[in-house]
């Protein structure tokens, strides 16, 4: 999950990736183009705050922990409708925002609304977060969305359904404590989507892959666990490793880290180190992380690991390069 917004989108963000900044004008899902968090922009402000460096705002429906993304003049982000005027001040729905989640796009100049769309309806609030938790993603000629409610719809730029879907319909009701927040993986021509859970099902985690333009399933695979009570649960959006002329899928959660076959799901590999300890509350929100042939995971608070890529079935003894075992937060 993402760090939370309240009521309004701030300048930093256009700052951050507007077309003076250089080279990155798209930052089409969570963590940016190359999936690792990092902009090759320049001349950014390293200072701001509700006045300064602020090019304008936009006061939003309600509130939410997802990332808002960019691909030229549109961004993209999801709320919650208004809390709807008769709602209880102290209820969990008002809490939870309005009870409908919108994909709602911007225009990165001045912030004016070029259109929003309603995803789903049925918004709850778990703790810290909210059915409007995952991150859209785009590649410039449509725009994809998850609901914590499991829909997922994709869009074109303008706004028009091209086709919509709900996992817990079609797999299961969710049994994670804290509600659905993984954002959605684009990749070539797939939308990756991870459901890693147990702490209130025993239905199995499972990965899964759509055709990005109809919504035909690509493929779906279980991911299995021997995790106990809550470290079962993940909060994390699947990663791609790119290793010589072959890619896998990286997810981290329920206590291991594993790589996936793009073309059909398959395990490739496990790590486990995420949970020396068996605890049982180690659920993991931090998203996996590879780059240079490595990939790196963190458990709930500790540890992280790092794993050297090239690994085949369970490669925790011969390819863990290193563990940091020291609480991070």
């Amino acid at each position: 999950m993402a760090v939370r917004w309240m009521h309004g989108v701030m300048a930093g963000c256009l700052l951050l990736f507007g077309p003076a900044a250089g080279a990155d004008d798209h930052w089409p899902q969570w963590r940016g183009p190359s999936l690792n968090g990092v902009s090759n922009s320049t001349g950014l402000p390293d200072t701001w705050s509700e006045t300064e460096n602020i090019v304008w705002k936009r006061e939003l429906p309600s509130w939410s922990g997802s990332t808002p993304v960019i691909w030229g003049d549109h961004i993209f982000l999801t709320s919650p409708s208004k809390v709807e005027e008769n709602a209880a001040a102290d209820s969990k729905e008002t809490e939870a925002g309005g009870p409908t989640i919108l994909l709602i796009c911007l225009s990165k100049p001045d912030g004016a609304i070029l259109w929003e769309h309603e995803l789903d309806t049925g918004n709850q609030v778990h703790l810290k977060g909210n059915h409007s938790s995952p991150s859209p993603v785009t590649d410039g000629t449509h725009v994809w969305a998850v609901t914590g409610n499991g829909t997922v719809t994709a869009l074109t730029m303008e706004g028009a359904v091209v086709w919509s879907k709900n996992l817990q319909k079609e797999y299961g009701a969710f049994g994670i404590n804290f509600g659905y927040a993984s954002s959605p993986l684009l990749y070539k021509e797939m939308l990756v989507i991870e459901v890693i859970q147990g702490y209130t099902t025993d239905d199995p985690s499972y990965v899964m892959a759509y055709d990005k333009l109809t919504g035909k399933v690509l493929w779906r695979v279980e991911r299995p666990t021997d995790a106990v009570l809550e470290s079962p649960d993940a909060y994390t959006t699947p990663t791609v490793l790119h290793l010589d002329d072959k890619d896998q899928i990286i997810v981290s959660g329920g206590d291991y880290v594993t790589g996936h076959d793009p073309g059909s799901g398959k395990e490739l590999w496990r790590g486990g180190g995420l949970n020396p300890r068996k605890f049982d509350r180690n659920r993991i929100v931090v998203s996996p992380l590879a780059v240079d042939n490595m990939i790196y995971a963190a458990a709930c608070k500790k540890p992280v690991v790092a794993y050297r890529a090239g690994g085949t079935g369970d490669c925790t003894a011969t390819h863990l390069a290193w563990t940091w075992d020291k609480a991070y937060a």
